[in-house]
């Protein structure tokens, strides 16, 4: 008697190198490759369900399609405990050794400036290495930016997108450690100009480094602690202290991170508010002549940031100031 399609014997190896492929491969192409019919293929995942215990190929598939929409790096940031943020697709995670993680702190470089104190870079780039930071975090305006204020092509000592990115990736590819960075209101210029996001270019062109977004990003402490890279387009404050505690005053309370850098006034200071600690990341450009008449000053220096986190979050920070004197 002639059986039917449904009582033909598949053997477990069968099943599982045909539910296998499914679940890396979807559907169609595994019909293809096989050579069976969507619903033989169906068939083969019931029967894997209740012959081999397969319960998560649903989930297994839902996996592959979040393969499709992103890609290896996310994945492993989502493997590592990343998670979904708005404006942020993927936040990546920093594995910790032990409970602290030491950060070093860079505030707006402004390279492109003939302001910029590149030898200070260098400078910053050695004393991470030499004090073991984890990673490296840069707060915004990485580069100048060539504005429309009169006058402001003779402040630069590099002139357009390209010489700004080259000198950028120059220095930032002797970093020490991973890089994170944000772009900020001068880094903006050029895509208000031409559309170029040149810091995002600039890590891109830089095997460790990753950008994290346009004027802020968040980084993955563990399992319990974010910090929040900030930079703005803000003006600065009577005291150092309010513009730090009017940002902090509007975040939304489930939006709040444990940790927060802050960059753009070119202002060093250390503030605790709303259980957050805030570290205003100070500057890589001395005072301009359109900063002094302005009255405006520059802390020049960086910070190294120590961060310890337990199951509830932040623990304690520490936090050391390295002035850089003119």
């Amino acid at each position: 008697m002639k059986k039917n399609k449904s009582s033909v014997v598949v053997s477990n190896e069968r099943l599982e190198e045909v539910v296998s492929y499914y679940v890396l491969h979807g559907a169609e192409k595994t019909s293809e490759n096989f050579g069976i019919k969507p619903s033989s293929l169906n068939r083969y995942i019931r029967k894997a369900k209740k012959d081999l215990n397969v319960a998560d190929i649903e989930r297994s598939s839902s996996l592959r399609r979040i393969a499709e929409v992103y890609s290896d790096k996310e994945i492993e940031a989502i493997a590592k405990g990343g998670r979904v943020s708005p404006g942020q697709p993927i936040i990546p995670v920093v594995n910790l050794k032990g409970e602290r993680t030491r950060i070093g702190v860079m505030g707006d470089i402004h390279f492109g400036s003939k302001y910029c104190l590149y030898d200070l870079v260098d400078i910053a780039f050695k004393e991470f290495e030499s004090e073991k930071c984890d990673i490296v975090c840069q707060v915004g305006d990485l580069t100048e930016g060539m504005s429309n204020r009169a006058g402001h092509v003779y402040e630069l000592d590099r002139i357009g997108y390209h010489e700004q990115k080259k000198v950028a990736i120059e220095y930032m590819s002797r970093c020490p450690a991973p890089l994170y960075a944000i772009d900020g209101n001068h880094d903006r210029w050029f895509v208000k100009g031409n559309g170029a996001i040149i810091v995002q270019d600039i890590c891109d062109a830089i095997e460790h480094a990753e950008f994290l977004g346009h004027d802020e990003g968040t980084i993955a402490l563990g399992d319990s602690a974010t910090v929040r890279l900030w930079h703005g387009e803000d003006g600065n404050s009577y005291a150092v202290s309010y513009r730090i505690q009017k940002i902090v005053e509007a975040l939304t309370g489930g939006q709040k991170p444990n940790v927060m850098m802050l960059g753009h006034v070119h202002k060093s200071m250390y503030l605790y508010d709303r259980h957050i600690h805030c570290y205003s990341a100070g500057s890589f450009q001395r005072q301009t002549a359109w900063m002094r008449g302005k009255r405006l000053s520059s802390h020049t220096g960086f910070w190294i940031v120590d961060i310890y986190v337990n199951k509830n979050g932040v623990a304690k920070t520490t936090g050391t100031w390295y002035p850089f004197y003119m």
